[in-house]
């Protein structure tokens, strides 16, 4: 009997137990981002395309090694006419004789090594190629940056809305506190029906206030999911929201797209390198040897002839006219120069004033949350003591719901005051961070 009862214990267990991944901190939500994130991912296996195709630019700098070989059926060979006297002196002037020439079959086999010692369009590639591969893993940092910031937004909001579902359900204890003594009143005909309506119609609204917010917090719990690209729930055990304050938030780090459109004028300038040297000469060597067999029988080399061929060469090419093709290949190159150029001027003025304004929204949203905290500890200080001259009977159940929503007035603004600092505070916090530091 005990065997059954253990075996749907442990299925029982199995059914209710499901993977969950805590977070304590946000620091833990980047780390898990870092090695899960799709975005961050990709762009990091990008980073090896990058380094592939530099190590491929430098390879063009190699010499070049080809071997192969062919065999040909030469079904009829062409006659060839030859003059008589080669064979026969007493032939008559003019006179040819028909012959043919060659072998039926012949098999070849070639080597060639040719290399470009030479190349200043390929030797500029190679630090194109470079610029490229770092303003890759710019790119990456990019990514990173945006993908932090999202992360961040869900973060904080989860805590605002854990923030707000304690709130609600506190109202909601209140108002059915309320509620239960508004219907004993009314049993005794103390109060009216419209009275006991009103209470009912605020308990009402904060009980639909909770669902909504564990329905929102439901749906930014999954939205985090997804940027972090898992399955397993998630909870977030971060209890500090409004007393991180980050004191003289420093701007030191480099924005990580002033860095990428910097590196982007590297790579301009270098294809511009590269279109000059359009105009240079090239040289190479190339070293190639052939070797030949003739035979008039397929496959049998017992009576083969032998035509061995090799050569060595040098050769220079310096381009003189091309219809003025190459300077319309500079114009372009120097043109996309200046515009790249002329964006990453705007890039820092646009992230400068951007860095400006998060200061003045931070050191605004701390004086907003300052005060409207006092506020709200004040309202719930008087909202205690008109609940107790409710209950005495002091006051009515009108005024008692007027100062109470007084209370909910100053919740509110606290709520919005705490959001406005969540977000002000997360995105200074990630402009500190050093993107590009190894």
């Amino acid at each position: 009997m005990k065997k059954p009862l253990l075996i749907l214990f442990v299925l029982l267990s199995c059914v209710s137990v499901k993977s969950q991944v805590v977070f304590s901190s946000f620091q833990e939500v980047r780390d898990y981002a870092d090695q899960h994130s799709v975005s961050i991912r990709i762009s990091e296996a990008q980073q090896e395309v990058n380094a592939i195709r530099e190590k491929q630019s430098r390879s063009f700098l190699y010499p070049s090694v080809n071997a192969s070989a062919g065999f040909n059926d030469n079904i009829t060979l062409q006659p060839t006419l030859v003059p008589a006297k080669l064979f026969n002196p007493n032939a008559p002037e003019g006179s040819f004789e028909e012959m043919t020439f060659g072998k039926t079959y012949l098999y070849t086999t070639s080597i060639q090594a040719q290399w470009n010692v030479l190349d200043f369009q390929k030797i500029f590639a190679i630090k194109t190629s470079e610029f490229q591969s770092e303003a890759g893993k710019l790119n990456t940092e990019i990514n990173r940056f945006n993908t932090y910031n999202q992360l961040a937004s869900v973060y904080y909001s989860i805590l605002l809305a854990q923030k707000s579902l304690e709130i609600d359900e506190k109202n909601a204890n209140v108002t059915k506190r309320m509620l239960s003594n508004a219907s004993e009143k009314y049993q005794k005909g103390i109060i009216s029906e419209s009275d006991l309506n009103r209470v009912s119609i605020q308990h009402l609204q904060n009980e639909k206030k909770i669902k909504t917010t564990e329905s929102n917090l439901d749906q930014l719990y999954r939205q985090l999911q997804s940027i972090l690209n898992l399955r397993e729930e998630i909870q977030i055990s971060d209890l500090g929201t409004d007393e991180d304050h980050i004191i003289n938030p420093d701007f030191q780090a480099v924005h990580p797209e002033i860095l990428f459109q910097e590196k982007q004028i590297d790579i301009s300038k270098s294809l511009l390198k590269q279109s000059e040297a359009m105009r240079y000469p090239t040289l190479g060597l190339v070293y190639q040897y052939n070797h030949n067999w003739a035979t008039d029988h397929f496959m049998d080399f017992s009576n083969v002839n032998n035509l061995p061929q090799q050569f060595f060469g040098v050769k220079l090419n310096l381009p003189l006219f091309n219809g003025f093709s190459i300077n319309q290949k500079i114009k372009e190159s120097q043109t996309e120069l200046k515009i790249q150029q002329m964006q990453l001027e705007n890039t820092k003025i646009v992230k400068d004033k951007e860095d400006e304004i998060l200061k003045i929204q931070y050191d605004q949203s701390i004086a907003d949350l300052e005060k409207t905290t006092e506020i709200l500890q004040l309202q719930e200080q008087n909202d205690i003591h008109t609940q107790n001259k409710y209950e005495s009977g002091i006051i009515s159940l009108d005024e008692r719901l007027d100062r109470y929503s007084d209370l909910l007035s100053a919740q509110y603004d606290y709520l919005r005051s705490l959001s406005d600092f969540s977000l002000a505070k997360y995105k200074i916090y990630l402009r500190t961070i050093d993107f590009h530091k190894p």
